[in-house]
Parts: C-alpha cells; structure tokens; sequence
C-alpha cells in the first residue's frame, strides 16, 4: 500500500474515455461520495493497468490494492483484503483488523476501519481479478457495497469476461441490482491506440508495416502486443517468424486445460482458419462426440459459439498458434480433407463465396499448386460480383503468385496483372496498384494507349505512396506513348495530367495545354480524362488568371465527370481544388465544403484510402483556426485503418503542428518522424507544409538553429510556393530572434545570427504569398503575418519597447481568424509592455488575460504557463473585469449593438466568444470593432478597452 498524491512517468493509451470515466468516479469520492465501478474485459486487454491508473488522476488518497489468485489446491479466506493491507504502516493511519476465517464479524470490522481510514482522507480499494476471489472476500465485498455510508470510498474491481463461473455469476447478478453501481466494459485497443503503444514499448516510433503486422496478430489486446514486440529492435519492419515461448504460453493458457480429445479437436478447428459447424468439423474429422468437446472449449473461453451455429477461438492469435504447432505434413493433410470437404458442398447458397474461397485457400495451404490457381480465380471473380473487393484482392495476389509456378497454366500473366490493378484500385489499395502497374510496365509488347494510362496512374501512385511528387518527365512520357493516337482519350488524360504537373512546377504553357487537353477530353466523350482536363484547367485558373469563380466551376465539373468514372482519385483531385477556390485553406468555409464532398464520398461507397485524404485535408484546415478538438477525432478517424503513406503524413504533420502548440514535443517529433519516414523527399511535396511545420516543431523544443534552417529550406524551394509559405518568413524570424536572445543572454557573439537576420530581411522583405486569387481573409492574414515578421525583426535587433506592436500582431490575428498565433503575440505583448515598456498596467493586464483565455481554451498549455508566470512576476491580478452593457451605454456616439459588443471587448472576450455570445458573424464582429476603433480614435481592441474602462471610471 501506498499513500501517493504525485502523478506517474507512464501514461496509459488508447483509453481517454475510460480514464475520463474513472477520473469522473473518483472526483465524487473526492467530494465524500462512495462509488463502486465493475471493470470488465478479455485477459490482457488493460484491465488492471486502468484501474492501477488511479494514481495519475486523484489527489492524495489511501489506495489498497489486493490482487485474488488462480489458487486450485487450496483456499485463503480473505486473500484479496489480505494482500490489500499488507504494508500498511502507523503513519497511514489506524492499524488494519486482524481476520481469521472463523470470525464472523469480519465485514464489520473491515467496514468499521475504512470509516476511520477515511476520515484522514479518500481510500482507493482495488480488487483485481474478481475471477478468482474467494467466497470469503466475495462477502466482504458485498457487505462494503450493499451498505455504503457517505464517505469517501471508492471500491474499483476487475473481472474477466467468463460465464463458466457460477458463483461469480450469481454475485455479480446481485451486485448489479444494487444503485450506484457503476460498470465498465473495456474492449480491445484499435489500431491507433497499438500503435502508440508500441511506441512506448520501443521508445521510438514504429514502422508502420510492424504496427500492421502486430495488431493483425494481436487484434488490439495489450497483454499480447507487449509480448509480441518484447525483444524486436527499435528499427523492426516485421514481428520474428516464431513466436517466443511467453506469448504462446498466454496464448495457450485456457486451452491447455482441456481435455486432450478436446485439444485436438480446437487443433482442427484451428487450421479451418475461420468459423465452421460441429456437423462440418464433424464430417472432417470423422469425430462423433465433436458437439461436447466443442461445449469443453466454450466453458473454458478458448473458443466462442456464435448465434450462427458456428465456432472460432475467443482470439484469432490462439489458431494461429495451435495450427504452427502441428507439423507441416499434419497442417497439408487436414487442409487438404477440408478442401474436399468443401467441394461437396458447393451449391448455390447465399454462401456459395464464402465456400469458394474456403476451397481456394486449402489448396494453397496443401499444397495443391494447379487446384489452387483454378479455384482462386473462381473464387476472385465471384468475390468481386458479391462486393468482396478485399476478398478479390487477396485472392488475385494469390494467382499471381502460383501462375509463376505454374508457367503452362492457361492464363496470362499480363491478364492476372490487370485483374489484380483493377481489384487494388477498387479497394484502395496503392501499394498493391503501384506493384502491379510496375510490372505491367515491362511488358514490351503492352499496347501504346495502355502504356500512357498506366504511366498517368503510375504518377498518381507515385505520389499518393510518398514516393516522388508528380513529375513533369512522367508526363512528357506518358504524352509520347498516347501520340499514336492523338484523338484517344488516352492522349487528352496524359496531356491534362503533364499540365497538371507542370503547373505545379511552373512551366510556362502549362495552362495552354490543360486548355488543350479539355478540348480533347470533351471531344472524346471519357469521363475520366474529362475529370482531370477540368481539374487541370481548375488549376491554371488559379495559378495563372487568379480567377477563383472559374476555377471553382471547373473543379465542380471535374468532380462530377470523376462520380461518373467512378475515379476516387480524380474525385479527391477536384474536390480539393473546389475548396482551394472557394476559400483560403485555413478558413472554416474551406473545411465545411471539403466535409460535404466527403459525406457524399461516403455514400458512393468509395474506399478509407480516400475518405481518409478527405478527412486528412479537412483536419489540417480545422486546426488552423482552433478547432483542435474535432482535429483529434477526425485523425484517430483517418489512421483508425491503413489510409494509405500520403494521407498517413498529411495526418501526421496536422498531429505534430497540434502537439507542438499544446505542449506534446515528444509526441510532436514522432508524428513528424512517421510523416519522414513515409515519404522520401519532403521538400518536393509542396501540397504539404514539410518544412514549416518542421520549424514550428524545432521552435516546440527550443532548437532555433533547427527550426531557422528547416524554414529557409521551405523558403527557398523549387516551383511554386509550399503550402503554409506565408508561415516560412516569420517562423525563420522568430527562430533568429530567440536565438540571438539566448546568446546576448549568455554573452555570447551575436554576429552571425544577426547577419543571418540582415541577409532575411534583404532576401525576403515581405513575406512569401501562395497562388490564387486573394480573398479578404486571405489578405488579413497575409498581413498579420507581415507584422509578425516586422515585429520578431525587431525583437532580434534588440528594440525592447515593442508592447504597442505586439498588441497590433494579436489584434491583427484575431481579425485574420488565427488564434494560436493570437495567443503568442498576446504573450509577447504582455512580455514586452511588463519588463519592458512603460505603458499602463491595466493594458498588459488585458492582453495578458486575453492570452490566457485563449492558451485555456486551445489547451496551449506551453504558452498558457508562460503567461501564468509572467503574471505572476508582475503581480498582475488575473480577476476578469466584467461590464454591463447598461453601463456602456453611458458611452455617447454609439449605436445599441456597438454598445453591446464594446462590453464584450472590456470583458476580454474572444471575436468568436462575441459572435455565439450575440447569434452573428465574426466577421460582423470584425466590422462594429472596426467602428468602435474608428469612433473611439483607438487603434486596437485592447486600446479600446483601456479606453472605455478609463471613460466609464471617469464617468
């Protein structure tokens, strides 16, 4: 037992709403109120880890902790409480009872001691693995629940989900009948949450082809992908060949406690590789008591029975193991008497696929070459009829394989290759796409029109895998294949998509031949090369002309001609430029039309792979203007299931920018990390912000040389400008100026940094603009940004009284709708009006409060405890100042709603707090500030409100 009030180094993952749950129940244990929460779940899903959590989220508390034993020869009454007690000392309060098993009042006792341990403080009383609890303890229990006074008591249990035990049954039935009990069912950790924990295990970001492989075996269960990943380097792509001894041990556990008539029955079972009927499993092995031995299996929790009829092991892993341990003539010859099994029931059965694919894959696996090969290909095409694509797919693969063993099989191999391109792109599957055009590609005698389609996909995959950004040189050849027809719809998609990438590069005549390559497109009716014609024109109206309406139009036409193609690729295409066209990307307009087009991506039932880049683009955009919340959800969405290397990365660099704001530097760089791994060259993928959020994530951890060197990079890259350009100037700024900062601290030379700072300042004296016709928010923001730049110039030449610019950069940012930044200019305002300025307390007090609502409600927490110990430092008082607007009204000149609003302002509120607060825009906000300022002769909404609070005190 220990009396703990501090928080531990290890942080639990995948589990924020249980541990909110918990954190719930505890908080009212705080308060006096005695709970009780019933944990249940699967063996090594985390059960005992989130209860043992208690430590991270309460106060000071008393936490007993008992543990019951799988003990078979003997019994200990009271083993649970007993070990729960165990070192307690005189200073955690009265001494425990001491309990025999033939004292009846025990419950009385054990109740009379936590009535005086919890007057000293709360007590935590955590039995784990109810399971196996003593009927003695089990009592107790029960007497502790049943009677509960008020007093500061929770009672925290866990319990394997296990319906054999009927003693347990019948006192969690009652249990259950009691109020105030809560329960709580922990389910398995879902890809995300695997990963992240095997980050923890490995100290270092996982590759992703493990986290697959791992939670693949593991479905989730912590206990297994601890075992799993024990022992594999930090560096590991894939999980050993064999499995070490502890894991198939734990997997192994419930069934060795069968009968061996019933393990080998479970051993069958197991290399079916899926469920199956006792009658089924009963004509393979020629078993007739199979029914029975199943039941075994059942009361055991090895094997579940399904209202279906069939069984299958409680957990994948458990066949996989139990099928490697039979030899490999053992494995061929059961595999091959299901195979036959399955050939005589063939029928037309709503599950004639799913016996299909069964025949298919015990073939392969006994080594049936020829049959095999047949039946996969049945198999595939029926799959791909019924909508099984993933089925199709894996299937193909699998021909592909055997046809090279087979070199007389009447099948092409060019033929199986096109199948399995066509599968790979129905499912979403890029790599496998990629791999499969790859190989087509060297086949000398492919048609011309067919070799420039493929090299047209081939850049497309190219990219969506992190390979190589869309190459001019790709498109040059794929325009040469189709010229031997140059009325082919094949010629008009290669010339629209050599457009595309030489937009992107900035050739000139790029926008003359996506002109061109409409023309054509329409001409021959494609739908497909329609889509991309149009999208490419989207483009050139963009990057060239800046006609936003136009380019918009010919996005929403790309879209539709890509629903008609049924082309996901093309549909994300042209649905990105809509929302480029329509609004800056860091506008909420830009989100909410990339989350309509998704929607209706959704109802055309197109693969994750392309929801996800959706969700991806739209995320990135949410978190620009604060809404980091609906960020987290919708990134947990998009890597929930493999989203493929390009949208994995726009996901991470999104994560890493929200990590770096909010004080997760750690998990920043690993996001980061991940993003570099997936992709080769980072600086080439200028749809992606590579290099400025590398800044901003070098600035998180303090490194400015970094953060300087990762923002000129993006600076001076090739083509046209990266996303998140206006950000590189100002970033490389701020990096110097800390750095110089850091050195005159230290006394160091500050020459070089300062000729670096001259050298940005004479190389960049405005701040880099992206393509497009500029819209009004786009402007405010591009001037926001300028003003940063000017100010951290000036910051980094040593001109101490900046408070007044400062003030202007916040006020520029809440105008331009970029709170994060809003929240660390008010910071240096404060900063700079306190330590340096000689300007009115009640000026820094208001900008310093204003930062600190904002850092609350963006959880910037690095910047929030700055701002905390500067208004500590200065003992400025951190009470918000509230004014009616009866009283504003004694303010002559302005109108009932510019009254209303100036009372938000000198209360400290946000532009978005005034607009819900008031049912209007922020934009109409924007515009009565604007008034305010012009009427007031003040320059910004913290003047203004230093303005007012002196007139009404003066009134």
């Amino acid at each position: 037992m220990e009396t703990r009030g501090g928080v531990p180094n290890t942080v639990l993952v995948g589990r924020e709403r249980e541990l909110a749950i918990l954190s719930a129940l505890l908080q009212r244990t705080a308060y006096g109120d005695p709970v009780t929460l019933l944990v249940s779940g699967d063996p090594g899903v985390g059960k005992t880890a989130l209860v043992r959590a208690t430590r991270q989220l309460s106060g000071p508390v008393t936490e007993l902790y008992g543990t019951c034993l799988p003990l078979t020869s003997l019994s200990v009454p009271f083993l649970a409480l007993r070990s729960a007690v165990r070192g307690l000392g005189p200073q955690d309060g009265p001494p425990p009872p001491r309990v025999s098993e033939t004292t009846d009042d025990v419950p009385y006792l054990i109740d009379t001691w936590l009535d005086e341990l919890c007057a000293i403080r709360p007590v935590i009383l955590t039995v784990d693995d109810l399971q196996w609890a003593d009927q003695s303890t089990l009592d107790v229990l029960m007497y502790l629940i049943a009677g509960q006074a008020r007093r500061p008591l929770a009672i925290l249990c866990t319990v394997r989900n296990d319906d054999s035990n009927d003693r347990l049954q019948r006192w969690l039935a009652d249990i259950r009948r009691l109020p105030d009990i809560a329960e709580l069912s922990l389910e398995p950790l879902d890809r995300v949450a695997t990963g992240e924990q095997m980050a923890g295990l490995l100290d270092a970001t996982p590759h992703q082809s493990l986290v697959e492989e791992v939670y693949s075996h593991t479905r989730g269960n912590a206990y297994l992908t601890r075992l799993v990943v024990a022992g594999l380097p930090r560096d590991a792509r894939h999980i050993r060949p064999d499995f070490p001894d502890d894991l198939r041990a734990a997997v192994l556990q419930s069934w060795r406690r069968l009968s061996p008539e019933a393990r080998r029955v479970t051993q069958i079972l197991a290399v079916n590789g899926a469920p199956i009927t006792a009658d089924d499993l009963r004509a393979v092995t020629g078993m007739d008591e199979v029914l029975p031995l199943l039941a075994e299996g059942v009361g055991a929790g090895t094997i579940d029975a399904a209202s279906t009829g069939t069984y299958w092991f409680h957990h994948p892993l458990i066949a996989e193991v139990l099928e490697r341990s039979m030899t490999p003539d053992a494995r061929r010859q059961w595999h091959a008497m299901f195979a036959r099994h399955y050939e005589t029931k063939l029928t037309d059965s709503p599950a004639r696929i799913e016996v299909l694919v069964a025949i298919a894959d015990h073939h392969d696996r006994a080594g049936h070459a020829a049959e095999a090969l047949d039946w996969a290909l049945t198999a595939a095409a029926e799959a791909g009829e019924g909508g099984g694509r993933p089925e199709m797919l894996r299937l193909l693969r699998r021909a592909v394989a055997l046809r090279k063993e087979l070199p007389d099989a009447p099948v092409s191999v060019r033929g199986l290759l096109s199948r399995l391109r066509t599968a790979a792109e129905a499912t979403g599957a890029q790599e496998e796409e990629l791999g499969a055009i790859e190989q087509l590609l060297e086949d000398p005698d492919l048609p011309a029109l067919e070799v420039a389609e493929l090299l047209v996909r081939r850049m497309h995959l190219r990219f969506s895998t992190g390979r190589a950004f869309l190459s001019v040189e790709d498109g040059q050849a794929a325009v040469r294949s189709a010229a031997v027809d140059m009325s082919s719809w094949q010629y008009a998609l290669s010339l629209a998509e050599l457009a595309h990438a030489e937009l992107w590069a900035g050739t000139e005549g790029a926008s003359a031949r996506a002109q061109e390559a409409l023309d054509l497109a329409v001409r021959s009716g494609h739908a497909r090369a329609t889509s991309y014609a149009y999208t490419a024109m989207a483009m050139a109206a963009m990057f060239d002309q800046r006609r936003n309406e136009e380019a918009f139009d010919h996005a929403t036409r790309g879209l539709e001609a890509a629903v008609i193609a049924r082309d996901w690729w093309a549909y994300v295409h042209a649905a990105s430029w809509e929302a480029n066209a329509l609004e800056i990307w860091t506008a909420q307009e830009f989100a909410n039309h990339l989350s309509g087009r998704r929607e209706r991506l959704a109802e055309l039932r197109a693969p994750h792979t392309y929801l996800a880049f959706l969700s991806a683009s739209e995320s990135s955009s949410r978190l620009a203007f604060g809404d980091w919340a609906s960020v987290l959800d919708q990134i947990r969405s998009v890597l929930g299931s493999d989203p493929g290397p390009v949208t994995d990365a726009q996901a991470r660099l999104t994560a890493a920018r929200l990590s770096a704001w909010q004080g997760n530097a750690a998990e920043a760089r690993a996001h980061l990390a991940r993003a570099d791994e997936l992709f080769g060259e980072r600086t080439e993928f200028l749809a992606f912000p590579f290099d400025a959020v590398r800044s901003e994530v070098a600035l998180a951890h303090g490194d400015n040389r970094s953060a300087y060197e990762a923002a000129i990079t993006g600076a001076t890259s090739r083509g046209i400008p990266p996303t998140m350009c206006e950000w590189l100037i100002p970033l490389a700024s701020s990096a110097l100026a800390n750095l110089i900062g850091e050195q005159r601290d230290a006394g160091q030379d500050t020459a070089d940094a300062l000729e670096r700072l001259e050298n940005l300042v004479t190389d960049f004296p405005t701040i880099i603009r992206d393509i497009g016709a500029p819209s009004d928010l786009y402007e405010r923001q591009c001037s926001a940004l300028q003003d940063l730049y000017a100010v951290e110039v000036a910051r980094a030449r040593g001109h101490a009284d900046t408070g007044i610019q400062w003030i202007a950069v916040a006020d520029a940012f809440a105008d331009a709708r970029l709170p994060w930044e809003e929240t660390y200019a008010c910071w240096r305002a404060a900063e700079a009006l306190l330590t340096h300025g000689h300007h009115s307390r009640d000026q820094a007090a208001s900008v310093l409060r204003h930062g600190l609502d904002l850092s609350e409600q963006l959880r910037a927490r690095p910047l929030q405890a700055l701002l905390l110990s500067l208004a500590e430092s200065a003992r400025v008082p951190l009470g918000r100042v509230e004014v009616t607007n009866t009283a504003v009204s004694a303010l002559h000149g302005l109108t009932p709603r510019e009254r209303e609003i100036l009372s938000h302002v000198i209360a400290g509120r946000t532009y978005a707090e005034i607009a819900h607060a008031l049912v209007i825009s922020e934009k109409t906000v924007s515009s009565h500030i604007s008034n305010l300022l012009r009427k007031t002769g003040t320059a910004n909404r913290v003047d203004l409100a230093r303005f007012a609070t002196r007139a009404l005190r003066e009134g």
